[in-house]
Formats: structure tokens, C-alpha cells, sequence
């Protein structure tokens, strides 16, 4: 596409996610309904993936309850990506309004004592409204983020994640940044989303999720052990649809003194807890547990 098409088409699509991101939370529910319904009843996007993942987490369960958690898990997604347009272009006010963090006095302390905090969130309900936190404290934040190929759309979101103050930086660049903090003496807060599917062949380090064998990602716990921070959970809970409470669990206070796997399975147990309380608000549609024949038992590090 040209250089000239891509200006046309970042005026449309911020035209149409204006228009989105302001309208009322009753109408975002509706919409996020609709959205929901086509991709699941009449499109079948990913359908049978996310009901093949229930059916192994929650085999106890009966057929029509998964269904009922695959639908509501189709919602979740949808609420989850118009929740970016509404922090983008509602106002302030509206925004701020719409989550309340528990204990934001526990990044407060890291910072009086001059320590810098990586924070997890797993795939689990809307984490899109962390960025809010910089406005109550006084650490350099830095928001972890995948490229996208489409850049308008990427525009967007780095602008609705950046908009009260936290940096950008994308995952392969997250380490440096932060060491660059680190060398001006400034404490850093990154924020990262923690649960992603390993490629095949990086599967390689193994924890038990939902009594699934499940590959996991190691770089989040290996950042933190390179700079001796703290690492926290971001739990958050759901009020009511595009209304949020978010509370930071701390996983270790230096992860530089954790024995080997000890930050990722204690993630991974706080988001098992997660699954367990609200399961419809994880992403099913994911291909988690794919590569679940490259499991080997000398690989694990049991606790």
C-alpha cells in the first residue's frame, strides 16, 4: 500500500474508533454482544479450539456449562479490544472512572526504597487500563507491547497505552530499556503480559496450568532476575463489564534471589486461580496447549 493509502485509511479507522471509543458503556456492551455472536455463531472462528481447551481444563464440567464459558469468553475478548478505543478517545474523567487500583501504595514503597518492579498479567480479563497507575506514582513506567504489521491500528494502541504516561517499548527491546534506567539510577515499573505460547521449538521449561502440561515463556523472570527487582501480579477483577479493580500480588521482592522457575510458577499459580474464579475471562481461541508432545519430564523443575 502507499504512502498516500495509509494516510486515508489512519483518518477512516481513527474516525470510526473515535465514534467507538465514545459511546456509553450500555452501548459498548451491546456492541461487544453483536461482535461476539458473528465471530463465535457465525463466523466459528477458533470455535472448536476454544471448546477443545475447555473440555481438557474442565473436564468435570458438563458440555452445555463450557459452552456457556466459550460465549462469555467471545464477550471478554471483544470488551477487552473496545476498552482500548474507549481509554484512547473517552475523556479523562470517564477513563479513571472506570477502574480502581486496591493497593497502588505497593509500588509507592518500591519506589521510596529506590527499587524497580516488573508487573505480570496474564491474558485475563481487561489489563489495558494498567496504564493508568502512572498518574499515583513516580516510577519511569514502560509498557511492554508486540509490533503489529497493520500501523494505523498500532498507532492507536501505543497512544490509548501511553496516554497517561507510560513509555513504549517492544518486547525485544523491553531489557534495554529498562537497563538504561537502571544505569541513570531512575527506578523503572515495566508492564508485561506474561502467558504467551512459546514458538515449538522454544518449549522448553514446563508448569502445570488447569492439570495441563503447559509450555511457558521464561524471558519475564529472566529480565527480572538481570536487574534484582521486584516482580508483581496484576489481578484483576471484573465490577461489572468495562468496570475493573486491579490488585497487585507480590510474587517476589527480588527475583534475584529466587531459585530457577520459582517467579514463573508462582505467576502461574495466581493466574490459575484467575481461571479458576472467572474462566470466562481467559482467551480459549489461543492454541495453549499445542505443542504439549514436546513435553519432557527431566525438563521440569519440580517445587
Amino acid at each position: 500500500m502507499q504512502k498516500g493509502s495509509y494516510g486515508v485509511v489512519d483518518i477512516l479507522l481513527r474516525s470510526v474508533l473515535l465514534c467507538v471509543g465514545l459511546l456509553p458503556r450500555r452501548c459498548l456492551c451491546a456492541l461487544s454482544n453483536v461482535l461476539a455472536f458473528l465471530t463465535e455463531r457465525v463466523v466459528g472462528y477458533r470455535r472448536k479450539v476454544a471448546m477443545g481447551n475447555l473440555r481438557k481444563a474442565f473436564p468435570a464440567k458438563p458440555e452445555a456449562e463450557l459452552r456457556r464459558i466459550a460465549s462469555a469468553s467471545y464477550r471478554n475478548f471483544f470488551d477487552v479490544a473496545l476498552n482500548i478505543f474507549r481509554i484512547r478517545y473517552a475523556s479523562r474523567r470517564r477513563v479513571m472512572r472506570s477502574v480502581a487500583i486496591a493497593n497502588v501504595e505497593m509500588m509507592q514503597d518500591l519506589y521510596a526504597r529506590g527499587m524497580s518492579g516488573l508487573l505480570l498479567a496474564g491474558h485475563f480479563s481487561c489489563w489495558e487500563y494498567i496504564g493508568t497507575v502512572q498518574p499515583h506514582i513516580r516510577h519511569r513506567t514502560v509498557a511492554a507491547y508486540q509490533p503489529l504489521s497493520f500501523a494505523p491500528l498500532e498507532r492507536v494502541i501505543a497512544e490509548a497505552r501511553g496516554r497517561f504516561g507510560a513509555s513504549m517499548a517492544a518486547l525485544r527491546e523491553i531489557f534495554r530499556a529498562l537497563l538504561d534506567y537502571q544505569a541513570r539510577g531512575e527506578p523503572s515499573m515495566a508492564l508485561m503480559v506474561a502467558d504467551q505460547t512459546p514458538a515449538r521449538g522454544s518449549c522448553t521449561h514446563w508448569v502445570t496450568l488447569l492439570g495441563q502440561r503447559t509450555p511457558v515463556l521464561m524471558g519475564p523472570e529472566r529480565i527480572a532476575q538481570k536487574l534484582g527487582c521486584a516482580v508483581m501480579y496484576l489481578r484483576v477483577v471484573e465490577r461489572r463489564r468495562f468496570c475493573y479493580e486491579y490488585e497487585l500480588v507480590m510474587l517476589s521482592e527480588n527475583a534475584a534471589l529466587e531459585k530457577p522457575m520459582a517467579v514463573t510458577k508462582k505467576f502461574y499459580a495466581e493466574l490459575e486461580k484467575d481461571l479458576l474464579r472467572a474462566p470466562h475471562c481467559w482467551m480459549w481461541t489461543h492454541r495453549r496447549w499445542k505443542n504439549q508432545d514436546r513435553y519432557e519430564v527431566e525438563k521440569i523443575c519440580e517445587a
